[in-house]
């Protein structure tokens, strides 16, 4: 285990292979018993192996290697489960928002309730920030505590999934 850690230390690619391999189905099974979702584990894993080679250099070796990296997918699905509950927090209060909303017609409010009906929260709450509130996908981003390319992402298959539930278009 000396060697697998020095060889990460610098950066061998084998090494991080290893370990990826090795752990990779411990560190998602404790990831998504936390969690209890599939995508946000997988990217807790990910997030995992990123942290890893990013502080391995702060690995002493006083402990298990294994308990060390445990503890970083640990503290990173603590960190998910928090951002969630933000989440939460954040589409409870744009749901009042909606209901709230006065216009003089009501369509926008059908279409909003029509967006939540075909999207899951996160998206919803993206084509809110986007469309409503003129937020950029920088500010969504900082809003939701996650990165661009994650917003970016969501806005796009949301409107994707809106073109089908509007239009009938399907992916060719």
């Amino acid at each position: 285990m000396r060697k697998l850690i020095r060889d990460l230390k610098a950066r061998k690619e084998h090494a991080f292979e290893t370990v990826y391999y090795q752990y990779y189905k411990l560190i998602y099974f404790v990831a998504f018993s936390m969690v209890k979702n599939r995508e946000i584990a997988e990217e807790v894993v990910q997030d995992t192996f990123v942290r890893m080679m990013e502080s391995i250099h702060q690995y002493r070796g006083k402990g298990e290697f294994k308990s060390w990296l445990l503890s970083i997918a640990r503290n990173l699905a603590l960190n998910a489960i928090k951002k969630q509950k933000k989440l939460h927090q954040r589409y409870n209060y744009d749901n009042e928002f909606i209901g709230n909303y006065q216009d003089d017609s009501t369509s926008l409010n059908e279409l909003l309730m029509e967006i939540k009906a075909c999207l899951d929260d996160f998206e919803a709450v993206i084509i809110l920030y986007h469309v409503i509130y003129n937020f950029t996908f920088e500010k969504t981003a900082s809003e939701l505590n996650t990165t661009i390319s994650v917003v970016k992402k969501s806005y796009y298959n949301a409107i994707k999934k809106l073109k089908q539930y509007y239009c009938g278009e399907k992916d060719e």
